[in-house]
């Protein structure tokens, strides 16, 4: 019976050496255990707020000069792609003979001398725009050329009539309006970053409106038969 536990217990100890020995094997190194924990953030590390929004759309006035004189317009844009633009542009602006001034006197009233009407025109463009050089240049200098085509419409108002002069409101009381047809070509640019969403820019534009016929005169003897010519514009708006 004792020879029966003492074998028993020669077997329990060879076994328990030998457990060990099968679970690492001599000269490698130990696995060690992964303690390395990620953690989700509670919230995204960057949320859409933080991107600048995209803006498709922008409107703006624009401040016009030509041999006229000043005017005034303003325009609403879309985006139609990454490079082109759709607008639509109404300006104001007087119309008249690039040597009118005031020479002599009606009674006590300074007039131009052989002035028949005042003329005003409301030209009306719908049109497209396209960026030019949009991989070489930044988004700080972004030229463009446009091109555009709509009814504008001309009011003249008596100037002088029955030798007498007509005072500049009273005269719309007897306006008559013309509705012509003419285009635009122009050239120009926009500057600053567009993330910020204003808009700022320049532009010339050439605008050929015919009147047809014997024309319309805003001096006696000189009538205007076309109403288009160079615009010069000075552009300030915002993007939404």
């Amino acid at each position: 019976m004792l020879k029966q536990i003492s074998f028993i217990a020669v077997v329990a100890l060879f076994l328990a050496a030998l457990i060990p020995a099968q679970a690492q094997i001599t000269g490698e190194t130990p696995i060690e255990s992964d303690t390395t924990i990620v953690f989700a953030p509670a919230r995204p590390l960057l949320e859409n707020g933080g991107l600048d929004p995209i803006r498709d759309n922008a409107a703006g006035i624009d401040l016009l000069f030509s041999s006229s004189g000043w005017g005034l317009g303003g325009f609403i844009q879309r985006n139609l792609g990454r490079d082109l633009t759709g607008f639509v542009h109404l300006g104001i602006s007087g119309r008249r003979n690039t040597d009118e001034f005031e020479n002599v006197f009606l009674g006590t009233i300074p007039v131009v001398a052989n002035k028949v009407n005042r003329l005003f025109m409301f030209p009306t463009s719908i049109g497209v725009q396209y960026r030019l050089f949009t991989e070489s240049l930044q988004e700080n200098f972004r030229p463009f050329i446009s091109a555009g085509a709509g009814p504008t419409f001309i009011m003249a108002t008596p100037y002088i009539r029955d030798g007498e002069f007509v005072e500049f409101f009273s005269s719309f009381g007897s306006a008559t309006i013309h509705t012509r047809f003419g285009g635009h070509f122009g050239i120009g640019s926009f500057f600053g970053n567009p993330s910020s969403g204003s808009l700022i820019g320049v532009q010339m534009r050439y605008y050929h409106i015919p009147f047809g016929g014997d024309g319309l005169e805003s001096m006696r003897g000189n009538p205007i038969t076309n109403f288009g010519g160079v615009f010069l514009s000075l552009t300030v708006g915002g993007m939404y």
